[in-house]
């Protein structure tokens, strides 16, 4: 199996391989991430886009592993995709962001939505707009 580095950029091969269904993604959260790159979000993981805001772009972290009262065997994931747009286009947020919500629910045997939206702020380190929302996978804990 092809080393991946997900620090700069998808391989396009390992991209093309997933959009071929060669390629079978080894986390939830690289799931999440080459099914948007495969739709053509341009999409990141933390801290990778650099620079000011000057189109749309999304951002998926993962968030934690909580195991569930009672059990140490079955718990879940939370990830969070994060969405920008330019400080300039605050009326393609919303759009955006509900483009990008369509795009998950495809994803609907993985990851499921939580309802934990974060309200659209101003994130001026960017000089654009951001908003989080929160997506959920049950799995088994690692021991």
């Amino acid at each position: 199996m092809p080393e991946i580095n997900f620090k700069y950029a998808v391989p396009g091969d390992i991209l093309e391989d997933y959009i071929n269904g060669t390629y079978i993604p080894r986390t939830v959260w690289e799931r999440v991430f080459l099914f948007l790159k495969s739709k053509g979000i341009d999409v990141y993981s933390p801290s990778q886009h650099k620079g000011k805001c000057t189109s749309s772009y999304t951002v998926v972290k993962n968030t934690g592993t909580t195991g569930f009262q009672g059990s140490n065997q079955i718990g879940s994931q939370t990830l969070d995709v994060i969405v920008y747009c330019p400080r300039s286009n605050y009326s393609d947020m919303e759009p955006y962001t509900v483009q990008i919500q369509n795009f998950l629910s495809e994803l609907k045997e993985y990851i499921r939505p939580t309802g934990n939206i974060m309200p659209v702020i101003l994130d001026d380190s960017v000089n654009g707009y951001t908003q989080s929302i929160e997506y959920q996978t049950f799995q088994r804990l690692r021991r």
